[in-house]
């Protein structure tokens, strides 16, 4: 009964820490907005420590008692997009790693869990709070587009101005359509980073028998990814009009995957030519923006996909 109580004891205490620790997280976070990405990526490790240590219970605890105090210091709206992207992260990851689920479905599961609190976020600002949406509905960029087209004659006018505005129009429409391509993009991207993060910091602290993701020269995507895009060829050809949301941001989310793929292969490189070491930083910067040299990226990572090339030679 003793060990119980001083168990519970320790609990509340460090479930204090923690929440209190979250709240000055939070704090810099929307005060500090030249740090704020990395900040609200560090708020979700409290909460899956507490998680990992003390169970699931302790971290729903945690999650709800920041949203009680951020509602305090922030406003009801702010607070819940906390708690509800980084909070809940925490609490997956908490139970992912106390029951020592691998990191692969680590990282899918906080991914889900986010995207879910972005789409839950999208419909509740839409439909709760009468606010235009990014998520939902076309208002919300109609309004970013509008205020693009009349800062344009600022800065251009004549041919200049009417390039300037198909542009926009462009962009905007690309945008409007990989708007489900981006939301799962975000969310694996905050689900890897705060899991990137809690490996730093949680090896800090000594605790080394957590899930960690490959080695970024070792990752590798399901052949899958292949056909998958071969069946987006094939329905955007043959179908054309009828599947063509579905496939532009299936084709998205495919090439995506080969680029990423690709970088790990550039990553991987120097152990069979020493040379590319200086030259896959370089490489992958441009990639993000010179079309031609992303596309190599992108085949490299497809061959790769294709025929195991690492794997075969036990990334050696």
């Amino acid at each position: 009964m003793n060990d119980r109580i001083s168990g519970d004891n320790h609990a509340i205490v460090l479930a204090g820490m923690c929440t209190a620790l979250v709240v000055v997280l939070s704090l810099l976070g929307f005060y500090m907005p030249l740090l704020s990405t990395v900040v609200f990526l560090l708020i979700p490790l409290p909460i899956a420590y507490l998680g990992m240590k003390e169970g699931v219970k302790w971290s729903i605890v945690v999650t709800t008692g920041v949203l009680v105090l951020d509602s305090t210091f922030f406003g009801v709206v702010s607070a819940a997009f906390v708690c509800a992207i980084f909070g809940l992260l925490g609490v997956t990851m908490g139970i992912c790693y106390r029951f020592k689920v691998s990191a692969a479905k680590t990282l899918i599961a906080g991914a889900v869990v986010v995207l879910l609190a972005l789409v839950a976020e999208g419909m509740a600002t839409l439909y709760l709070l009468g606010l235009p949406s990014l998520i939902f509905g076309s208002e919300g960029l109609s309004q970013i587009r509008d205020s693009m087209l009349e800062t344009l004659p600022s800065f251009y006018s004549g041919e200049a101005l009417d390039q300037a505005k198909e542009k926009v129009e462009f962009l905007m429409d690309a945008m409007e359509k990989s708007v489900p391509y981006t939301l799962v993009a975000v969310s694996f991207f905050y689900s890897w980073a705060s899991m990137a993060l809690g490996s730093h910091v949680f090896k800090k602290m000594g605790i080394t028998d957590i899930p960690h993701l490959p080695p970024f020269e070792r990752w590798e995507f399901p052949k899958g990814t292949l056909a998958l895009y071969l069946l987006v060829l094939a329905a955007q050809y043959f179908f054309k009009d009828q599947v063509s949301y579905v496939a532009y941001n299936l084709g998205t989310l495919c090439v995506s995957i080969f680029w990423l793929q690709g970088l790990s292969v550039l990553w991987w490189m120097p152990h069979r030519y020493p040379f590319m070491k200086p030259l896959r930083l370089f490489i992958m910067i441009l990639s993000a923006f010179i079309g031609v040299i992303q596309m190599f990226v992108v085949f490299l990572g497809i061959a790769d996909m294709a025929a195991s090339y690492r794997k075969k030679r036990n990334y050696q």
